[in-house]
C-alpha cells in the first residue's frame, strides 16, 4: 500500500470511527499523511553553523578565560581565521595546540609575563622556506593592537586590503617585495601613527593617493619598482617629518611638486626612471641641512640645473642624469662639500666645466659625459687628490689640453676623455696614476709622443689611444703592464 497516497483507507483500518467527528478524521488523516510522507523521503538534514574557532582555554593561550584577555583571544581567533587566506601552500604553525607566543611571525604585547594582545606579526621571508603564497586577508584589519605588519620578501598577490586603514596603532606597514597588484589604498591615508610605508617590488598600478599626505608622523615611504601612474600629490610636502621618499622605476608623470622643498627633515629623495617632465624645483634647495641624496634621472625634466641646489650642505649623491637639461653647469654646486658623487650626464649641458667643482674634496665620481661642454678640462680637477676614482668626460667638445695636474689624482681608476677635440701631448705625469685601470684618450686631436712613463701604470688594464695624431715610436715600457687586456693605438 502506498501510505503517502492512500492515507484515508489506511486511517479507517487503523481507528474506530465511531464517536469521531468528520472533520476530526480529516485533521487526523492530515498528520498521518505528514508522518507518511516523512518515513517516505527521510528526515531533512541538520543545517550546518559554521563556527569560528575559540582560543580560549586551549594551548594557545592556557588557563586564560575570556573575561581575563578579551582582546588576545579575539586577535588568536583572526590570526586562526585568516591563516589558510595568508598562507596559501605554505606552512604556518598557528595552531590551537601551540602557544600563540611561539606561533610563527607573532610577537605579543605588553609582556614580559603577561600579554595581553598581538603587538607585531613579521612572516617576513629570510630565506627560511616559508614563502607565503596566498593574500593578504582583510581580516588583520580587526587586529586593533597591531604596530607592526611586515609581509616582505614573500609572494602574496591579490590587492592591498582598505581595511588594513582601521589599524589605527600600526606604526609599520611593510608589504614590499611581493606580487602584489591593483591600487594603493586611500584609506592608508588614516594610519595615524605610521611611521613607515613600504609598498615596493610589487605590480601596483594607478595613482599614488593624496591622502597619504595625512600621515604626519611618516618617516619612510617606499613605492619604487611598480607601475604606478599619474602625478606626485603635493600633498606628500606636507609629511613634516619625512626622511625618505624613494619612488624609481614607476611611470609617474607631470612635474615634481615645489612643496615637497617644504620636507625639512627629508634625508633621501629619489624619484628617478619615470617620465616626469617640466623643470627641477629651486624648492629643492630649501632641503639645506639634512638632504643626502637626491636622484631625479632618467626622466623628461627640462630647463637648467638650479643654482638653489647648492644649498645642500649635507649632500653626498647627486644624480639628474639621463634628461633633457640645458644650461650651464652652476658654479654653485662646488660648494657641495659633502658631495662624493655627482652624475649629470646624458643631458644637453653647454658652457665650461666650473673650476669649483675642484674644491669638492671628498668627491669620488664625477661624470658629466655625453653633453655638449665647451671649453678647457680645468685644472683645478687635480686638486681632488686623495678620492677621486672616476672622472668621465667623454662626448663632449671639450678644447685644449690634457692638464697635467690630473696626475695628481692618486686614487683615480678610470679617465675617460674620449671624443672630445682635445689637443696637445699626453702628458708624462699621467705615469703617477699608480691605480689607474682604464685610460681612453681616443678620438681626440693628441699629438706627439706616447709617453713611455704610461709603462708605470702597473694596474692598467684598457688603453686605447686610436683616432689621434700622436707619432714617434710606441714605448717599449708599454711590455712592463703586466694587467693589460685592451691596447689600441691604431690612427
Amino acid at each position: 500500500m502506498n501510505r503517502a497516497t492512500s492515507g484515508g483507507a489506511w486511517l479507517k483500518g487503523m481507528l474506530p470511527t465511531r464517536g469521531i467527528s468528520l472533520a476530526a478524521l480529516i485533521v487526523l488523516s492530515s498528520a498521518f499523511t505528514i508522518i507518511a510522507l516523512m518515513l517516505t523521503i527521510g528526515s531533512a538534514p541538520t543545517p550546518v553553523i559554521a563556527q569560528t574557532t575559540s582560543c580560549a582555554n586551549t594551548a594557545a593561550i592556557p588557563g586564560t578565560s575570556p573575561n581575563e584577555s578579551t582582546n588576545l583571544i579575539a586577535d588568536c581567533e583572526t590570526l586562526l581565521a585568516a591563516k589558510d587566506t595568508l598562507r596559501g601552500t605554505a606552512s604556518l604553525n598557528w595552531d590551537t595546540t601551540v602557544p600563540i607566543a611561539n606561533w610563527d611571525g607573532i610577537f605579543l604585547g605588553p609582556g614580559p609575563t603577561t600579554y595581553t594582545y598581538v603587538r607585531a606579526l613579521n612572516l617576513q621571508n629570510y630565506g627560511d622556506n616559508r614563502e607565503l603564497n596566498g593574500s593578504i586577508p582583510a581580516a588583520l584589519g580587526t587586529l586593533s593592537n597591531l604596530q607592526t605588519l611586515n609581509l616582505n620578501s614573500n609572494n602574496l598577490t591579490g590587492t592591498i586590503p582598505a581595511a588594513l586603514g582601521t589599524l589605527s596603532n600600526l606604526q609599520t606597514l611593510n608589504l614590499s617585495s611581493n606580487k602584489l597588484t591593483g591600487e594603493i589604498p586611500a584609506a592608508l591615508g588614516t594610519l595615524s601613527n605610521l611611521q613607515t610605508l613600504s609598498l615596493n617590488n610589487n605590480q601596483l598600478t594607478g595613482s599614488i593617493p593624496a591622502a597619504l599626505g595625512t600621515l604626519t608622523n611618516l618617516q619612510r615611504l617606499h613605492f619604487n619598482n611598480n607601475n604606478l601612474t599619474g602625478t606626485i600629490p603635493a600633498e606628500l610636502g606636507n609629511l613634516a617629518n619625512l626622511q625618505t621618499l624613494w619612488g624609481p622605476s614607476n611611470k609617474l608623470t607631470g612635474e615634481i611638486p615645489q612643496e615637497l622643498g617644504n620636507l625639512a627633515k627629508l634625508q633621501l629623495l629619489s624619484l628617478n626612471d619615470n617620465q616626469l617632465t617640466g623643470e627641477i624645483p629651486q624648492e629643492l634647495g630649501n632641503i639645506s641641512r639634512t638632504l643626502q641624496i637626491l636622484f631625479l634621472g632618467t626622466n623628461n625634466l627640462t630647463g637648467e640645473i638650479p643654482a638653489a641646489l647648492g644649498n645642500l650642505s649635507a649632500l653626498l649623491e647627486l644624480g639628474i642624469l639621463s634628461n633633457n637639461l640645458t644650461g650651464t653647469i652652476p658654479a654653485a654646486l662646488g660648494t657641495l662639500t659633502n658631495l662624493q658623487r655627482l652624475h649629470l650626464n646624458d643631458n644637453q649641458l653647454t658652457g665650461e666645466i666650473p673650476q669649483e667643482l675642484g674644491n669638492l674634496a671628498k668627491l669620488q665620481i664625477l661624470n658629466l659625459y655625453s653633453n655638449t661642454l665647451t671649453g678647457e678640462i680645468p685644472q683645478e680637477l687635480g686638486d681632488i687628490t686623495t678620492t677621486l676614482q672616476t672622472l668621465n668626460l667623454y662626448s663632449n667638445t671639450l678644447t685644449g689640453e690634457i692638464p697635467a695636474a690630473l696626475g695628481n689624482l692618486a686614487n683615480l681608476q678610470t679617465l675617460n676623455l674620449y671624443s672630445n677635440t682635445l689637443t696637445g701631448d699626453i702628458p708624462s705625469e699621467l705615469g703617477n696614476l699608480a691605480n689607474l685601470q682604464t685610460l681612453n684618450l681616443y678620438s681626440n686631436t693628441l699629438t706627439g709622443d706616447i709617453p713611455s712613463e704610461l709603462g708605470n701604470l702597473a694596474n692598467l688594464q684598457t688603453l686605447n689611444l686610436y683616432s689621434n695624431t700622436l707619432t714617434g715610436d710606441i714605448p717599449q715600457e708599454l711590455g712592463n703592464l703586466a694587467n693589460l687586456q685592451t691596447l689600441n693605438l691604431y690612427s
